[in-house]
């Protein structure tokens, strides 16, 4: 008997927990809905999940293609057979130029224009002038 007054009581308990946990809905304000779904009723809980659903995939596809594009880099960089060119495959024996990309190519593709080279060379050469032509100050010109 004391089981069966338990188990009232838990469902009781239950019934009001469930009561507590409606309200009403925020966006239509007519229906009641449930800690489930937010609060939001059943009709207002699926056109925001149809919403964020279709908007995810786009997010996504989105953060994809930056990845590409990173991965496309290293993979540029990356030779598989450093005793052949990159760009025609051929064997190279002694005769390979390593490019400063860090990329072996035989005496046709040694140019950073025949190979697609990421090596900035006209940036290292800009910085190569500054460092070494400091700036003419006028004053000493006039104490010559």
């Amino acid at each position: 008997m004391q089981n069966n007054q338990q188990a009232a009581t838990e469902e009781q308990s239950k019934n009001q927990e469930v009561k507590q946990e409606t309200k009403q809905c925020p966006l239509c304000q007519t229906f009641f809905g449930s800690a489930k779904t937010n609060f939001y009723c059943s009709q207002c809980y699926k056109t925001i999940t149809q919403n964020t659903n279709e908007q995810q995939p786009q997010q996504q596809q989105q953060q994809q293609i930056p990845e590409d594009k990173a991965q496309s880099n290293q993979q540029v960089n990356i030779q598989q057979d450093p005793s052949k060119c990159y760009v025609c495959k051929r064997k190279l024996g002694i005769s390979g130029i390593q490019c400063k990309c860090k990329i072996v190519f035989c005496n046709k593709h040694r140019l950073p224009e025949d190979h697609n080279c990421t090596y900035d060379h006209a940036e290292k050469a800009r910085q190569l002038l500054i460092k070494n032509n400091p700036l003419v100050d006028h004053k000493k010109l006039e104490e010559l």
